[in-house]
């Protein structure tokens, strides 16, 4: 049995919760599962007026529930944040599963009193479907990434301007300088965060070995209705900071727009880059096939790319012309 040093950081994980019963059994199965010393970890879960049993669950498993009024994460991570006791504060979502090492393998870079926070790949699981399959392949895509580490499973340890919230362990001192997360954006509020931190002149690491296993969304609609909120709390924050916004986010959050000019304008031109995009789908199909093994998914990569595509546009141009005024319960 691995023995502990009496040093071994105190830890609160924060779940921000709104009707996940279906996957927060198996999140919660895996924190109980960590090979962490069970008296040095707490659990809060920050319930959004959930109408399913997430909250017997929650209950079931010892965790201690705070209701998050607002119902959506930023709220609901802050709310929780105010309770915390541990000198590490953990994010992590309902749908992921964590690493048994989650924890363990954290701890240890923190040596670094500038590191503020780690996280690594969130992966998508071996049971998830053919649609969540092709999700996952596609975020893990360097060139869909848009210089984000969202879902890439890259294998070195190197510094990074964002760490996503479903798999970010942060040093509390270093969130009490931050915190509250700003509850006025859709989306992107961990983007927001872990930027304040880097003004701070903290350091945040990417480790491949602090990983979870992390649902993708199961199918078009639901994968629509993600990549347009993205997509809005993504032009939220870069109005306000244009370092969090990059060329990709915008060129492709104006692709609707553009495709409708050149298709009014160059009908020529629009068949020919529609040729050109149709070659680049077969070539990532196949490559996608070659990696997954999986013919389902890779004849599943073309609609993944033309839902996030479209979606990102969608919700771009959306928040570009009638600004959100208020999210909450959103």
């Amino acid at each position: 049995m691995l023995k502990y040093a009496m040093d071994e950081p105190f830890v609160s994980i924060i779940i921000p919760v709104k009707n996940d019963a279906y996957f927060l059994k198996n999140c919660l199965e895996s924190i109980n599962l960590l090979d962490y010393p069970k008296d040095k970890v707490e659990v809060i879960i920050a319930d959004g007026l959930s109408i399913d049993n997430s909250l017997d669950i929650a209950r079931q498993y010892g965790a201690k529930v705070i209701i998050n009024q607002k119902k959506t994460v930023s709220p609901g991570r802050n709310i929780a944040f105010e309770s915390a006791k541990g000198e590490l504060v953990a994010f992590t979502d309902a749908d992921c599963v964590v690493d048994s090492n989650w924890l363990k393998n954290a701890v240890k870079y923190f040596n670094d009193k500038k590191v503020v926070c780690v996280g690594g790949p969130n992966l998508t699981p071996p049971e998830d479907g053919s649609f969540s399959k092709a999700v996952g392949f596609v975020f893990g895509q360097r060139i869909f990434a848009a210089g984000s580490i969202h879902a890439r499973n890259l294998k070195e340890i190197k510094e990074v301007r964002s760490i996503p919230g479903c798999n970010a362990i942060y040093r509390k001192s270093g969130l009490d300088l931050v915190m509250p997360i700003d509850e006025s954006l859709l989306t992107c509020d961990d983007t927001e965060l872990n930027q304040r931190l880097l003004d701070n002149g903290f350091k945040l690491l990417y480790t491949p070995d602090v990983f979870v296993w992390h649902y993708r969304r199961p199918n078009p609609k639901k994968l629509w209705r993600q990549m347009y909120r993205y997509a809005i709390g993504r032009l939220q924050v870069g109005k306000r900071d244009k370092r969090m916004i990059n060329m990709t986010h915008i060129i492709v959050g104006m692709g609707i727009p553009s495709i409708l000019l050149v298709l009014a304008l160059a009908l020529p031109l629009f068949l020919f880059f529609s040729g050109i995009i149709l070659i680049l789908f077969f070539l990532l199909s196949a490559y996608s096939l070659l990696k997954t093994g999986s013919l389902s998914v890779s004849m599943l990569i073309p609609v993944v790319v033309v839902i996030i595509f479209f979606a990102w546009s969608a919700g771009f141009m959306r928040e570009l012309i009638f600004p959100m005024k208020k999210v909450e319960g959103k």
